[in-house]
């Protein structure tokens, strides 16, 4: 066991050192744990341990980097034919067909949208531009509340979200989104200074209460009603990063403000910013009339 220790912290070394460090402790606290030699552990051992990290009461950050630890060097030990292959391994992910092409607005219908929302309600408009200007999903926009808005030290707006998989990310909020949540605030006899303690939904009912998804689904289609798309709330997170990508914004930038865990999924919206004009068929040489 330690012959294999020592030949996967040298490899990691090349790679960082950093790492190489960190990750010796995570997996020597695995191993101890088990109490097996390395060929003889299980998934049922790796999820066992799991657990064990979740009751000691560590953080997800925590967790989450024991857990990058073992899966180096358990993968490590199945390159070198130690361990077998993981029923894991046999889950491959099927290929999926993108089904969001083309289920955006341009950005007159996304004008034409906030119109639509302006006559539904007050909050409706608020919640329409949010996700318009956010990227946010709906169910993270139901969660949202007032505690999660901070000012960075240079003294810009942005919003903890909390998203897929509980992974936290920031988006920032504009001046005039900024302003429609004072309005929106001082209309309901809210304080207008930020606080970490206070809880109240970012956008509320008539009862203060936080929408549900549905309800979020409700505004959105009774201020689509004028368009002649089938625009959801959704088609607004689409929306955010493909106008995003046609003002000029990186696919990184993107990454980060919607939270995609693969790039790929970014560089749609800039695929999809550009549209056809860049298409082979314009270099085609010849005359089809």
């Amino acid at each position: 066991m330690d012959g294999l220790m020592e030949t996967w912290i040298a490899t990691l070394k090349m790679q960082s050192p950093h790492t190489a460090r960190a990750y010796e402790g995570a997996v020597r606290r695995f191993l101890k744990a088990t109490g097996k030699e390395v060929e003889a552990i299980s998934v049922a051992d790796a999820a066992r341990y799991l657990a064990t990290l979740s009751d000691a009461g560590l953080s997800r950050a925590s967790i989450a980097h024991h857990v990058s630890a073992v899966r180096s060097f358990l993968k490590y030990c199945q390159s070198l034919g130690v361990l077998p292959a993981s029923p894991l391994d046999a889950l491959k992910r099927p290929s999926v067909s993108i089904t969001s092409m083309n289920r955006y607005l341009t950005q007159t219908e996304a004008e034409a949208l906030l119109q639509g929302a302006a006559s539904v309600s007050p909050t409706g408009y608020l919640a329409v531009a949010l996700m318009l200007g956010t990227g946010l999903r709906v169910a993270e926009l139901a969660k949202a509340e007032w505690r999660h808005l901070f000012r960075d030290h240079q003294g810009c707006l942005g919003l903890l979200v909390l998203g897929k998989g509980n992974k936290e990310r920031v988006v920032g909020i504009r001046d005039d989104l900024w302003a429609l949540l004072l309005a929106d605030r001082k209309r309901r006899g809210l304080p207008v200074t930020l606080s970490a303690k206070d809880r109240s939904p970012l956008v509320a009912t008539t009862r203060g209460k936080a929408p549900t998804t549905m309800t979020l689904w409700r505004w959105v289609k009774a201020a689509a009603a004028g368009l002649d798309k089938e625009a959801s709330p959704h088609w607004l997170r689409h929306t955010f990063g493909t106008l995003c990508a046609a003002g000029g914004a990186s696919v990184f930038a993107i990454q980060e403000s919607m939270g995609h865990s693969q790039i790929t999924t970014s560089q749609r919206y800039v695929h999809w910013a550009t549209g056809l004009a860049g298409s082979a068929v314009h270099s085609l040489p010849i005359s089809l009339e």
